[in-house]
């Protein structure tokens, strides 16, 4: 019974050091999409290739002709060169209403995103991040998305 005790009262007393870490890794996940998001409409294809996972993959899910889905993989190189052409749009692609989820040295996030190009609202849908923490902090391992033309509101 002591025993119990004793392990319930150091489960209590290392809950909060725990809440503060998981608050810590939300937040440096947070600052990784939000350094992406940033190169990714400064064209800054070294800042966007910086955190990236070497391995990274993007998975865009895009309407196919004729109806169903279409899938298109892209690597860790080919997205920031895409994105980055000098001659091509500005991508402004803010993210809201993240959901965090981490464990251990894998974190997941769930958020709405708004794709904007010269001012107005060119599609939008979901993101799904996947980061992996290796000795150079937080890094994307894997983007996913939906994407609609329809309902994607005013510019937020």
């Amino acid at each position: 019974m002591r025993r119990s005790l004793a392990l319930v009262l150091m489960g209590l007393a290392l809950a909060p050091a725990a809440a503060s870490a998981q608050r810590a890794d939300t937040a440096a996940v947070l600052k990784v999409l939000d350094g992406f998001t940033a190169a990714l409409r400064a064209k800054d294809s070294l800042g966007m290739r910086a955190l990236l996972h070497e391995q990274a993959r993007f998975t865009l899910l895009r309407p196919a002709q004729g109806g169903g889905v279409r899938v298109m993989i892209l690597d860790a190189a080919t997205f920031p060169r895409l994105t980055s052409d000098p001659k091509g749009p500005i991508y402004d692609e803010p993210i809201r209403n993240a959901k965090v989820t981490i464990d251990g040295d894998l974190a997941t996030v769930w958020a709405e995103y708004q794709v904007r190009i010269e001012g107005k609202v060119s599609h939008c849908g979901y993101d799904a991040f996947d980061l992996v923490r290796s000795t150079g902090g937080w890094k994307i391992l894997n983007v996913s998305d939906t994407f609609r033309r329809e309902g994607c509101g005013a510019m937020w």
